[in-house]
């Protein structure tokens, strides 16, 4: 097998390590609390009352754990243990309450 081939599959796999390594050290979730609620309704037909629903119901809980917790934990992103509970009420009505414990990540190293 040709050196220079070996020395370029080896040059390769570490900077796939590095990555990954420096990944995780973003993804790494510290300090989580307490579970936190998001509720909301929207209304729409087809569909669109509970994508309004749902995306205001992210925006409450985004408020709520800035407000309790600080902006650091403010992004569902983030937020371990996600549930969600969408259900259509009226015709035209739709509910979605996100249940979530949010984080913070921190960089590690």
């Amino acid at each position: 097998m040709n050196w220079r081939i070996c020395g370029f599959i080896v040059l390769g796999l570490g900077l796939v390590s590095s990555a990954t390594d420096a990944d995780a050290r973003w993804r790494r979730y510290d300090n989580c609390k307490a579970p936190l609620d998001g509720v909301a309704t929207g209304k729409g037909l087809l569909g669109l009352g509970s994508e309004r629903a749902r995306e205001a119901a992210r925006d409450n809980w985004e408020a709520s754990a800035e407000d309790l917790y600080g902006r650091a934990y403010a992004n569902l992103n983030r937020a371990i243990n996600v549930r969600w509970d969408c259900k259509k009420g009226a015709v035209v009505t739709a509910k979605c309450v996100v249940t979530a414990q949010p984080c913070a990540a921190r960089i590690s190293g």
